[in-house]
């Protein structure tokens, strides 16, 4: 049996989603800004409050332990959603997301698309996002980069302890997230204009899903199509799992030790889990982590801006 993980204690966390609510409030003027990114496409940011909370999972995976207290010195702005396709190709027009396969397809079509204008963006590299994030500083003026672990970690709870923003292990997640459920099994198709298998086999539906729940969709989808947070923050669980800053280095998380610099060496870390992962995987805490010059077809990121001079904080 494993150790018993000790919890340590938070002064004002967690809190209901009223208290977070409230926070975010006090935080600066407006909790919401816009940016123009050109030609028509615009992005949302959030506010996030500083604050301190217990990084980790006392019932997750070992990386996720042990746990520790995680201070965020400054309020900052994170993306209201994932980085979509439109808003990516204002910075790589010939970006393109493509498809994500279908299971004993023929060859007439590649797959389901995952490159519509606004569905999270795929296949990038950590290093692509990072230049995403250097671009987006030159175009707004903001101090823009990937949230680090912690920052994500923060944002994604909204001031819960509890495995999910939304709840526990057995919460229904079909409002709030695009998970792997029993909407995956139309990955399953055949025939010439393939279509959905209605009965497949076991080896027909290979990809491990929660089959309690159906959030409706099979593949990533529209950002924001889900209840966000209490802070505001849609599909932090699932849809596509979303690179940070953070080098993957062994807990407790210490953000002096190097780990958050964008020269550190090793894999990056990707949190939140994706469309194609069951809830375990889609935990606020749970970790995965990939080569820097890796594109991964079910990963994608969103942005972190420092909030800067209050005259700054002020813009909507």
């Amino acid at each position: 049996p494993r150790r018993p993980v000790a919890v340590p204690k938070v002064a004002g966390w967690p809190m209901t989603t009223a208290e977070a609510a409230k926070q975010q409030a006090a935080a600066g003027p407006n909790v919401e800004r816009t940016l123009d990114l050109g030609n028509g496409v615009a992005m949302k940011l959030r506010l996030i409050p500083a604050g301190t909370f217990v990084m980790g999972d006392a019932a997750g995976s070992l990386d996720e332990q042990p746990l520790a207290a995680a201070r965020i010195d400054e309020p900052f702005w994170i993306g209201q959603t994932e980085v979509t396709n439109q808003q990516y190709n204002a910075f790589d027009p010939d970006h393109d997301s493509r498809y994500i396969d279908q299971q004993w397809k023929d060859h007439v079509l590649p797959g389901y698309p995952a490159n519509g204008p606004t569905q999270p963006v795929i296949r990038i590299t950590w290093r692509q996002a990072m230049d995403y994030c250097r671009w987006l500083s030159k175009r707004t003026g903001l101090d823009s980069s990937l949230p680090t672990e912690a920052q994500w970690e923060h944002a994604c709870r909204a001031g819960t302890a509890t495995p999910f923003s939304y709840g526990g292990a057995d919460t229904d997640f079909g409002k709030h997230a695009n998970l792997a459920d029993v909407s995956v099994r139309l990955l399953a198709v055949k025939g010439v204009n393939p279509r959905p298998v209605n009965d497949p086999t076991p080896f027909e539906d290979c990809t491990p899903k929660d089959t309690r729940f159906d959030d409706g969709e099979k593949i990533a989808t529209d950002v924001a199509k889900y209840q966000p947070n209490a802070w505001g923050l849609h599909d932090m669980h699932g849809n596509v799992a979303e690179w940070t800053r953070s080098a993957y280095r062994r807990y407790p998380y210490h953000a002096d030790d190097g780990r958050d610099e964008p020269n550190a060496p090793g894999r990056k870390v990707a949190r939140g889990g994706s469309w194609r992962d069951r809830p375990a995987r889609c935990r606020s805490a749970f970790r995965m982590a990939f080569q820097a010059y890796q594109p991964v077809a079910f990963v994608g990121f969103r942005v972190a801006c420092k909030v800067g001079s209050p005259k700054q904080l002020a813009k909507r």
